[in-house]
């Protein structure tokens, strides 16, 4: 990383992040058993985890490039999940 500033906040974690993020919360309502809930939830963490990884590992940020990215991130789904909450809901499931 020679050279190199401006890396703050990763803006590649933090679109993992919201992407998978925002799936997630599309598909969450839809799943019945809080098993699947739980699995796929874990399963976005385990990926977004991952990709953060990746990001120190190949030293494309630092860590808490990485860090700071999750953190404006899950601000940002937290407003998305009480919206979804919201206007969202599931015809029968109420």
């Amino acid at each position: 990383m020679a050279g190199h500033d401006g890396f703050y906040p990763s803006g590649h974690a933090a679109t993992a992040a919201v992407a998978y993020g925002a799936a997630v919360l599309l598909v969450l309502p839809l799943l019945r058993r809080a098993d699947g809930r739980r699995a796929l939830l874990v399963g976005c963490v385990l990926l977004n985890v991952a990709v953060g990884f990746g990001l120190v590992r190949r030293g494309y940020h630092w860590p808490l490039d990485v860090v700071a990215s999750w953190l404006l991130c899950g601000m940002l789904l937290t407003a998305m999940a009480a919206v979804a909450g919201r206007y969202g809901r599931v015809p029968g499931r109420e």
